[in-house]
Formats: structure tokens, C-alpha cells, sequence
């Protein structure tokens, strides 16, 4: 089995392709760089997504079986990428998004309804909104998150779905783990590393339950897919097998840190945290449910909670 991972020099594809090579997977991996991240596995070859010639190219070249697109972010790149894969791969495997699903546009305030409380599944309502990072005015040309005006992966999917590759769409949860630029828990491990004075979370925060996913055990279910004919023309979930709430994520990250500091749960609504979080309802919970991956293709994570997080606050130390 041959895998091309476009997009392999990101947090997300350094550890697909580690998790990939293990699975005795040979790897090439695709980035603008010419030089690859530290310890990426495979062969690194260098190219533009944006050059879908180029890219179909390496596949001939390299007689390349699946490839895993990170970098599937608005449909006008990935249509053009797409179809000059069409015909000359046996999978393309597109990493989504649980930011489709209709709760993300109710959490956000896009919209108006009825969230789903429970875990959202493969069949949940998507959005009806789109385009959901755009601004008015738009982003000007120079602005290096500009793409965000046309990102959206539900076009994506439709387009990918309509398509004569097999395919096999992953909706991802919040990802966390070291090369996070989004820090998703540097709210709580840089004041626990800083002072052992209180942690003073919000009660709407902190009783806000959402889906997280530790890198490698994300890539873990990316690998799984790959090559697996119970995977192909398929939408998988991909996340933990129990989301918690924020304050037990705290909770988890003090025992990691030996942090003897006390957890309050505050109610002013005046304070900067709560102020930071008035774009968003929090009675909208944002679970995904991941019972699909598990029972067909048998997927669990390898990497524990305890020693994501241990790896996670590694990175944040900067070690």
C-alpha cells in the first residue's frame, strides 16, 4: 500500500504519517517545504496542492494507492485536486470537520433552533448556513487567513461524494496534542504552570461539554481507514469516547501538573474570560459521536488521556 499525505508537514500529518508507517503503510509525504519536519517517516517530495498536474504527476510516478488530504479547505482548490485524481487512485480520504454538523451554527449563533443534546452521529442535521469563518467586508487579499472567507467542508463532501473515486470522509473533533497552534488548553496549563493562585473558570464554560481528540489518536483513525474496504465511499467520526465537560478537563490537566491550586467556578459575567465567550451559546453542547469507527473498523485510542495531556503541557513548556 502506497499513501501520499498532502499537507504532511502540519501538527496533524506528521503524526499520520508516523502512525501510517507503523501500520507498515509506505509513506511519501507532500509539503511546499524542502525540507521535512523532524522525524516525518517516508519519503518526503515537494509540491504545491494548488498544482493538481503536479500532484497527479507523483502519483503516477510513485504508483501511489490512497491519498489523505489535510488541507481539504475550500471547493474550488479541491474540486481541481479531486478530479485530476479521479481514475488514478483506489481511495481518497478527506479530512473534514465536525464543524458540518447544525449544533457548530446553533453554538456560534448563526442560526436559530433546537440543538441535538445528545451525541451527534454520522445522520445528524448539518449546517444550512455556510461559509461559517466569513466576514463582511470580506478578508483583503494580504490577509494571511483570507482563505477562512471560502473555507467550508460541506460543499467539499458534496462535491468529493459525486465524484467516481472512492472515498472516504473523517470528521475530526477539537484536536490537541504538541504543534497545536490553537492551544486548545493553554486556559488552563499556562496559569496552572504560573502561579498555584485560583483558576477562576466561568460556570457556562466550565459545564460546556464538546468533543476533543489527542493528535496521534486522531491519526491513529486516519491510518485505520487507510486501504480498508470497510472505509471506502464511507463517513467516519473521529473523537473520544466520552466527552467531559471543561472543568473536568482542568481537573485532569491540575492531576497531571501535581497543581494544588483550587478550581472556582465563577458567575460574573464581567470578568475578561466570560466577556471572550458572549459570541457563543454554551447551552448548545457539541458532542460527536464515534460509535461508527469503533464498531466497524474497530478503532480505539492508543495513546491514554494522562499521557496526551503529559505531552500536550511538554509542548506548551516549550521542552
Amino acid at each position: 500500500m502506497r499513501l501520499l499525505i498532502i499537507g504532511v508537514n502540519g501538527f496533524l500529518g506528521r503524526a499520520i504519517a508516523t502512525r501510517a508507517a507503523e501500520s507498515n503503510i509506505e509513506v511519501f509525504g507532500l509539503s511546499r517545504s524542502r525540507e521535512p519536519a523532524p522525524k516525518i517517516p517516508g519519503t518526503h517530495l515537494v509540491g504545491d496542492r494548488n498544482s493538481p498536474e503536479t500532484i497527479g504527476e507523483i502519483v503516477e510516478d510513485n504508483a501511489v494507492d490512497v491519498v489523505v488530504d489535510v488541507l481539504a479547505m475550500t471547493l474550488r482548490d479541491t474540486r481541481a485536486l479531486v478530479s485530476e485524481l479521479d481514475g488514478r487512485i483506489a481511495q481518497y480520504v478527506m479530512l473534514s470537520s465536525s464543524d458540518v454538523y447544525r449544533n457548530y451554527e446553533l453554538l456560534h449563533r448563526n442560526a436559530h433552533g433546537t440543538p441535538i443534546l445528545e451525541g451527534l452521529t454520522e445522520d445528524a442535521p448539518l449546517r444550512v448556513t455556510r461559509y461559517p469563518y466569513r466576514t463582511e467586508p470580506p478578508r483583503v487579499p494580504e490577509d494571511p487567513e483570507r482563505h477562512l472567507d471560502e473555507y467550508d467542508k460541506i460543499p467539499i463532501e458534496e462535491m468529493i461524494r459525486g465524484l467516481g473515486v472512492h472515498w472516504t470522509i473523517l470528521r475530526l473533533p477539537m484536536v490537541y496534542g504538541p504543534g497545536d497552534r490553537q492551544h486548545r488548553f493553554r486556559w488552563v496549563v499556562q496559569h496552572m504552570l504560573q502561579t498555584q493562585k485560583p483558576l477562576k473558570i466561568p460556570r457556562q464554560w466550565a459545564e460546556w461539554v464538546t468533543t476533543h481528540g489527542y493528535v496521534e489518536n486522531v491519526a491513529a483513525g486516519v491510518a485505520l481507514c487507510v486501504g480498508s474496504p470497510r472505509a471506502i465511499d464511507t463517513v467516519f467520526n473521529i473523537g473520544e469516547c466520552i466527552p467531559v465537560d471543561k472543568l473536568t478537563w482542568a481537573e485532569r490537566i491540575a492531576e497531571c501538573l501535581s497543581w494544588t491550586g483550587e478550581i472556582q467556578i465563577c458567575d460574573d459575567t464581567n470578568c475578561d474570560f466570560a466577556q471572550s465567550l458572549e459570541a457563543l451559546d454554551l447551552s448548545v453542547p457539541f458532542l460527536i459521536d464515534s460509535t461508527r469507527i469503533r464498531k466497524e473498523l474497530g478503532y480505539s485510542e492508543p495513546v491514554s488521556i494522562p499521557d496526551g495531556l503529559q505531552r500536550t503541557i511538554s509542548d506548551e513548556r516549550g521542552e
